[in-house]
């Protein structure tokens, strides 16, 4: 028993000493109104949605943002966007399913 309190006590001190890396994810959902359901309308709206997520996501101090889906209801748009702390550069290259960030 003498012999597992040193490891014990080793154990303890690397998992106190080693912090997890902890990243902020976000879902921001964003939402503009149609006045009409032309292509010109949509385009704008698309962009003025984007406009207000990304605002949001600086705001929190997020720097990596995706765009992960949009909606159009009769008189509205909604835009999800995923925001994170967490560097792009860390993703794996060789990783076929990862997407790009923004």
């Amino acid at each position: 028993m003498r012999h597992l309190v040193p490891l014990a006590l080793v154990l303890l001190l690397m998992s106190a000493i080693v912090t997890p890396a902890w990243a902020r994810t976000v879902v921001i959902e964003s939402t503009v109104p149609l006045a009409d359901d032309s292509e010109e309308t949509l385009r704008s709206a698309i962009k003025k949605a984007i406009e207000n997520a990304v605002r949001g996501a600086a705001a929190l101090g997020l720097r990596a943002m995706q765009v992960n889906g949009a909606q159009v209801f009769s008189n509205a748009l909604m835009l999800r966007l995923i925001a994170t702390d967490d560097d792009p550069g860390d993703d794996d290259p060789d990783d076929g399913e990862a997407e790009t960030m923004i």
